[in-house]
């Protein structure tokens, strides 16, 4: 009988601890996903594209902002120092450099002096050269609505 309770307990003592290691060792997986696209096509859905330097960055709760300026302007009316906000808690979020020149595709009303960005919308090193204005035609095939362009996927 002895032995028996001392097995049960161990059995008990593992099940226990193999539950906590899997909890602690696993996590939701989370990726951005974004819809296919070329930079000819983030070129004609984003509201504003321009180049600049990341000048400052600035944490936020839920947010990076971060001071850009802007030394060239390829689409939209762009101020010469405007806020670039991008998710922080985000698998589609961006972390910019300080000092590093970026080509920016953006949305949003400057009118505050202030743009968002993603993955989704698209930003690049500025030495890249301008943007990619012209490209293959996108064509839609489905009639399901249209996904939302930095959904997190939890397997």
């Amino acid at each position: 009988m002895a032995r028996f309770r001392l097995l049960a307990h161990a059995g008990g003592v593992l099940t226990v601890t193999a539950l906590l290691l899997a909890a602690v060792f696993t996590s939701p997986a989370s990726a951005c996903i974004c819809n296919p696209g070329n930079e000819a096509l983030r070129y004609q859905q984003a509201t504003y594209v321009f180049s600049g330097v990341v000048v400052h960055e600035k944490v936020e709760r839920s947010v990076y902002r971060y001071t850009v300026e802007v030394d060239t302007e390829y689409k939209g009316d762009v101020p010469r120092r405007v806020h670039v906000l991008t998710q922080r808690n985000h698998s589609c979020g961006l972390t910019l450099t300080v000092g590093e020149a970026y080509l920016v595709f953006a949305t949003g009303d400057v009118s505050d002096r202030r743009v968002e960005t993603d993955q989704c919308s698209g930003i690049r090193l500025a030495a890249g050269g301008p943007p990619t204005t012209t490209g293959p035609a996108v064509t839609t095939t489905t009639t399901a609505p249209p996904t939302t362009p930095c959904a997190t996927a939890t397997p």
